[in-house]
């Protein structure tokens, strides 16, 4: 069932036959309805497919930290939101595969970018666990203007996430996080990202790998 936003000349949000409304960073966008093959997959098709469920199943929990780390890729009004635009990188870059598994293929998250931008980096930046909190430090990149700052993100690579937007000037060169309220640490290994954000003009550089904790 589709529903009328505003009256019978406006968009529509649902189904309508053989058609689908849906609205995209503030667009009303009308596709058709993908066709069901009946044929079986060739290889190439069915490796495509795994490809695709992988990469999809890495970021849906992480939505919330890619509608952030992508938005400067996706501005408003752009047809292809952040979320494609993270499917799009990773499918290209960052998708290897398991020789003992019948080279199925998976995520690596070494070489995800959880976030993307020019700005510049944490110089050597590096992180260790001390109990339930997370210890950062980097090369002091102090210019005289403090509008650069430091954030971080955690991902297990299945379900749990956190997110530090908001983090001290680049000047300070450490920092000590306590992701979820220091209930989380230390049950599961994590993910751990670092970048940096420009104040003035909200944007990013692209994420850091630094290993698993």
């Amino acid at each position: 069932m589709a529903i009328l936003k505003d009256g019978i000349h406006g968009p529509f949000s649902g189904r309508v036959g053989n058609v689908v409304g849906y609205e995209l960073n503030g667009q009303a966008i009308v596709r058709s309805l993908p066709s069901r093959p009946k044929r079986k997959p060739t290889k190439l098709a069915a490796l495509n497919q795994q490809r695709m469920k992988v990469v999809s199943q890495f970021l849906r929990p992480i939505k919330p930290i890619i509608n952030w780390g992508y938005k400067d890729l996706a501005p408003s009004g752009s047809r292809i939101g952040s979320f494609q635009q993270a499917q799009s990188y990773i499918f290209k870059n960052a998708l290897d595969y398991d020789a003992d598994n019948e080279n199925a293929p998976y995520v690596n998250p070494e070489k995800v970018l959880l976030f993307r931008g020019e700005q510049t980096p944490p110089r050597n930046p590096q992180v260790r666990r001390e109990g339930k909190i997370l210890v950062f430090e980097w090369d002091s990149s102090y210019t005289g203007l403090r509008d650069e700052i430091f954030v971080a993100a955690i991902y297990d690579g299945k379900n749990i996430f956190d997110l530090l937007s908001s983090g001290p000037d680049l000047s300070a060169r450490s920092y000590a996080w306590e992701p979820f309220g220091n209930t989380m640490m230390g049950k599961v290994p994590f993910h751990v990202y670092v970048g940096s954000k420009n104040t003035l003009t909200d944007k990013l550089s692209d994420s850091v790998y630094l290993g698993v904790v």
